[in-house]
Parts: structure tokens; C-alpha cells; sequence
């Protein structure tokens, strides 16, 4: 009677013991899956502007023990995403924001980062890659914008503007230099679009 009672013991403590092993593997895998979404954006599935701030400040630290190293930032802005969203409605501008995400992401190595910042605002982040490698980033974005006409976008879709990393950077001047870069671009964007607008028609007949 004694050994039954024991067994019965033993028995419910194993179960309770597998029991907690259990609860404590479903709160790990649910603290993964929040910590995740706490570093995604829910449209487009891409980082957000918390993961980008984060990881951009660790490459940061890391030119600091490596100054030898390199890191280029991207910065790309949506041309006329407002007009898409107030002509066609916001179902429009939120595929079109998703179509601009798959594009970046195809067009990127697997170990660089591309972010929704916010809005129609985007950034890439290029660890080890010097100005000159940047350039052919850039120039594959800008070659691969026109298939968002797709979506309801320009020929010239996408501001893009890029930065390499210098000697004493930090994060807001490199950013800076960006921004600059994709503002400059934007508005050479709409100085074709004016220019285009006041061509005179020419018939075909």
C-alpha cells in the first residue's frame, strides 16, 4: 500500500513537472513572437524605425573599434504617395507601400537591413559597404522603381538618397547626408514632372 502511494506521488510530480516545462516553453515562444513584432512593421513586414535606429547604433559602435570598416545608409522616400492615397484611397497607398518593401528586400543582400521608418519612408542599412558599393545599390532602386507603376505609381516612384559612413560620424549627421541626398532627388523628380506637364500635345495624326 505503501509503494502504491509513493507511485501515485512520484507519478503526480513528474506530470506537474512536465506540466510547468511545458507553460514555460509557451511563455519563451510568445515572449519570441512579441519581441518580434516589437521590431516589425505590420504593413509591409519589413523592420521598423526601432530596429533601424538600434542596428544603425550598433554599426555605429563597431566603427568605432574598426574604423577600417565601412557602412552606407539609404534613405528612400515615396514621390507622390499622397496623391495615390487621395485620388485611389488607402487601400492603394497601403499596396503600394507593400509593393515598394518587396522590391527593396529583392534587391538586397541577405545581411542588410530595410526598414519602414514611418508613413512612405524607408531606409537600408549596408553593413561593410563602402560608397562605391552603395552606388550599385542605388542604382539597382532606381533601375527597378518603374515596375511600381504596377501600383499606381511614376515613372520616378522612389527619392532615393544615400550615405557613406565617415570618420566621426554619428547618427545624425550620417543621416543627415541622406536625407540631403533624397531631398535633392525628390526634387529633381518633380522638376521632370513640371517639365513633362508643360510640353506641348503633339498629335500622332
Amino acid at each position: 500500500m505503501t509503494n502504491s502511494i509513493a507511485s501515485t506521488v512520484e507519478f503526480t510530480k513528474r506530470r506537474e513537472l512536465i506540466r510547468m516545462r511545458e507553460e514555460i516553453d509557451r511563455l519563451r515562444e510568445e515572449n519570441e513572437r512579441l519581441s518580434a513584432l516589437a521590431y516589425r512593421d505590420p504593413l509591409t513586414g519589413l523592420r521598423n524605425r526601432r530596429c533601424f535606429t538600434e542596428r544603425l547604433n550598433e554599426e555605429l559602435c563597431r566603427l568605432k573599434r574598426n574604423p577600417t570598416s565601412a557602412l552606407s545608409v539609404i534613405c528612400i522616400d515615396v514621390n507622390d504617395f499622397k496623391r495615390l492615397n487621395d485620388t485611389q484611397g488607402h487601400a492603394a497607398g497601403d499596396a503600394a507601400l507593400r509593393a515598394v518593401a518587396q522590391v527593396l528586400e529583392n534587391l538586397v543582400r541577405s545581411e542588410d537591413v530595410v526598414c519602414r521608418l514611418g508613413g512612405d519612408e524607408f531606409g537600408v542599412l549596408l553593413p561593410d559597404t563602402d560608397r562605391e558599393q552603395a552606388d550599385r545599390v542605388v542604382e539597382r532602386i532606381r533601375a527597378h522603381a518603374p515596375v511600381l507603376s504596377g501600383v499606381g505609381l511614376g515613372p520616378r516612384a522612389l527619392a532615393v538618397g544615400l550615405a557613406s559612413w565617415l570618420y566621426g560620424d554619428g547618427e545624425a549627421s550620417l543621416l543627415a547626408r541622406a536625407d540631403e541626398e533624397m531631398y535633392a532627388d525628390k526634387r529633381s523628380a518633380r522638376g521632370e514632372q513640371a517639365t513633362r506637364s508643360r510640353e506641348p500635345f503633339v498629335s500622332a495624326a
